[in-house]
């Protein structure tokens, strides 16, 4: 990444863009960039997880209810997808997306969450997510005025790195 300055004072990545996209607007169509007061972001795209399925949150309200979210291994960028619905959204989302993180750490089989990127809280267990805060099984997010509830499958116990994976005959 090379990050440069412009002469409007803007900070860019010159490797990605050959000049500053807040101030050429036509660069921002593709890119997912934000500007201050400017509406609200694209829609970010949803991801499957990385690796095998470490837990799922399920969506306990609203439109998508019933609906489950599959969680991997390492960082879960949780938002709201096209239709407003709460999503594990793409690692190239725009950061204006993210709401909260869900991280599961295969070395230890721990879960935790972080407060996201979004200037849209959070919530976990009623409280705004602004902290590390770790994750046990049944807790709650709210996001997008939908509650979503957290079912482990990966634990400190059962790891997928402690299975070894079937012969291929």
């Amino acid at each position: 990444m090379k990050l440069t300055k412009c002469e409007s004072g803007h900070f860019y990545d010159a490797d990605k863009y050959p000049e500053c996209p807040y101030c050429n607007t036509e660069l921002q169509h593709h890119a997912g960039i934000v500007r201050p007061g400017g509406g609200t972001p694209a829609a970010a795209k949803t991801a499957e997880p990385y690796g095998p399925v470490t837990g799922w949150l399920v969506v306990m309200d609203g439109p998508a209810r019933g609906r489950d979210l599959r969680l991997g291994e390492g960082r879960n960028f949780l938002g709201l997808d096209g239709q407003g619905c709460p999503a594990v959204l793409d690692s190239a989302s725009s950061l204006a997306a993210r709401q909260g993180i869900v991280v599961f750490d295969p070395a230890d089989g721990s879960w935790c969450a972080l407060p996201g990127s979004s200037h849209e809280l959070c919530a976990l267990n009623g409280r705004s997510l602004l902290e590390k805060m770790p994750l046990a099984a049944g807790d709650t997010f709210t996001l997008g005025g939908a509650a979503v509830r957290f079912v482990p499958f990966c634990t400190p116990d059962r790891r997928w790195q402690d299975r070894p994976a079937p012969e291929r005959k």
